[in-house]
């Protein structure tokens, strides 16, 4: 992965030449939580340390017991959804089908009361199979999304929310989520936690819709954008009940699509989740772009994101080319006249303008250098070393999970970039981390190459940072003491004092299964280890005081 030159620095690029490639050597164990799904679209950690799963073909919502994998099918839509009017038959199949999940926070709280007030769970699916015009485009589907209440083993009483979505045999996207925090409001009623849910492009431009119109930069079109929705009704009048007031778009008038639009001018974002950096909620995107550029967003009200005027960065590489319905692109033509133009905070594998004639020559998509990026996770734990604020984005044509490491504020990429969890098939779908820190589940399309059908668990097996959480256990490690530099290393590992601290300071190496390799001792706050024997790899350095105190652990990487 990477951004273009003046994005990234030669350091951070020879990390990920090195290291990309060849899978990590942080250890993890991995077992089979449960096989034989017809696809699992969403893959959610829900109450009582269970997995909550979609299955997109069969249009089962399902709870998974993760110690023993045990199913318990909490509503089969097929069976209680009359409005469904197509089979499971391929030719009948939307892309997705039954896709986005989403639990009302309320479900995850210990007080029994909170749980009953408020016991939803939020699904979006196709159901309706219209038009099919037969020239160049596609069936016509609708998507709709609908609230249920949870009694335990089963969903019932459904509400519908919103049934107007467009749906496609391609791109109609579909993850939801919930805010992490209520959203404020004018009064009580529309003070609440709000759902967001990517619409795709419908797939205009391309396969089976080579001829359908491209509508993502139309704000009063919901085709390839980000929707803002209530959780529960404000009390306003008919659908605007399900409207919030301050969406970027909404008109008091009659409701039409853009009221519901939070932003616009996306391709297909699959990936979408909310990460909280330094108390900063920050709401992340992960989206598919044609032969290149890959996106990683940061979703923002009002926001164009430029699909199909451009594509990743507004760098020009794929001036003059078809992207989507646009014939000949010219990317700083449309960023330079759009102020509310957003653009990624990083690409995963991006070509060159140089290559692009090579590329678009290029008709086995597989050899294309997109991932197909299909879902993104936010790790937020102090636990691994190196990972705290990182996005783990599950692609579908590649084998492995990526890890891309944000900077302090979580608004850039900085580096270590890392594929974890290779050789086990591709058709990743999602990936989603426990509330732990520790462990990864991971779910692959019925199609993969190898454990289709199947959600595995991958268990963090190394030294764990976060070993004095509880403070009354031991001392707490004191961060922001030292500075290590070069990073990656070669030869020579200088260590550098940013305080003034108690001597002599004690340096231990360790390997990421928590042997140690290496140690030293110094009187100065300005030292240096020789590492030139150490093989490639990731290796962690603690620093203790002359009290014994560890003050600070720090990942670092042998070249």
């Amino acid at each position: 992965m990477q951004k273009p030159v003046s994005y990234l620095s030669c350091v951070v690029l020879s990390l990920f030449l090195s290291l990309t490639i060849d899978a990590q050597n942080e250890p993890f164990s991995k077992r089979t939580v449960v096989s034989g799904l017809n696809s699992a679209w969403e893959v959610l950690y829900g109450p009582n340390d269970s997995l909550w799963v979609t299955e997109n073909r069969s249009y089962l919502i399902s709870r998974i017991n993760i110690a023993n994998g045990a199913k318990t099918v909490l509503n089969d839509l097929r069976a209680t959804d009359a409005s469904i009017n197509f089979t499971s038959a391929a030719a009948n199949q939307p892309q997705g089908g039954l896709m986005g999940l989403a639990i009302h926070p309320n479900l995850y709280s210990s007080n029994a009361a909170v749980r009953a007030a408020k016991p939803w769970v939020y699904a979006a699916y196709v159901f309706n199979k219209g038009s099919c015009p037969g020239t160049n485009t596609s069936c016509i589907y609708t998507t709709k999304i609908v609230r249920f209440e949870y009694n335990g083993n089963s969903l019932i009483n459904p509400v519908t929310i919103l049934n107007t979505i467009p749906g496609s045999s391609d791109h109609n996207s579909g993850r939801l989520v919930i805010s992490p925090v209520i959203e404020p409001g004018s009064d009580a009623a529309h003070t609440q936690y709000r759902l967001y849910y990517t619409v795709g492009d419908m797939g205009a431009g391309q396969f089976l819709n080579t001829t359908r119109a491209e509508n993502a930069l139309n704000i009063d079109i919901m085709e390839g954008k980000v929707l803002r929705i209530n959780t529960e009704s404000d009390g306003d009048a008919g659908q605007d009940a399900w409207v919030p007031d301050d969406n970027p778009f909404f008109n008091a008038a009659a409701i039409t699509p853009q009221d519901y639009v939070f932003s616009y001018g996306h391709r297909n974002a699959q990936g979408l989740d909310w990460g909280t950096v330094n108390g900063t909620n920050i709401l992340y995107s992960t989206e598919q772009m044609d032969r290149t550029d890959d996106e990683i967003n940061i979703i923002e009200a009002g926001k164009s994101y430029g699909w199909d005027q451009v594509s990743g960065y507004c760098d020009d590489n794929v001036n003059g080319y078809k992207i989507g319905r646009n014939n000949s692109a010219d990317e700083n033509a449309y960023c330079s006249v759009t102020p509310a133009h957003q653009e990624p905070i990083f690409t995963t594998f991006t070509e060159p303008a140089s290559g692009m004639a090579a590329l678009m020559a290029q008709s086995n998509n597989q050899l294309w250098p997109t991932i197909a990026s299909s879902s993104v996770d936010f790790y937020g734990h102090n636990k691994i070393p190196g990972w705290n604020y990182s996005l783990l984005i599950s692609p579908l044509k590649k084998d492995r999970i990526y890890r891309v490491l944000l900077n302090g504020t979580g608004t850039d990429v900085t580096g270590d970039t890392i594929g974890y969890f290779a050789g086990d098939g591709n058709r990743i779908r999602r990936v989603t981390v426990a509330p732990d820190g520790l462990k990864f589940y991971v779910a692959r399309d019925a199609g993969a190459t190898s454990n289709g059908g199947a959600v595995m668990e991958y268990t963090y097996a190394g030294i764990i940072l976060a070993l004095n959480e509880n403070p009354g256990n031991g001392p707490v490690a004191v961060q922001d003491m030292i500075s290590i530099y070069p990073n990656p290393v070669n030869q020579v590992l200088n260590i550098h004092g940013k305080r003034e601290l108690r001597k002599p300071l004690f340096a231990q190496v360790l390997d990421l299964s928590g042997r140690p390799v290496l140690s030293q001792s110094s009187f100065r706050n300005d030292f240096s280890m020789d590492v030139q024997t150490l093989q490639a790899g990731i290796y962690v350095l603690k620093l203790f005081n002359g009290n014994n105190m560890e003050v600070q652990v720090v990942k670092f990487v042998k070249q």
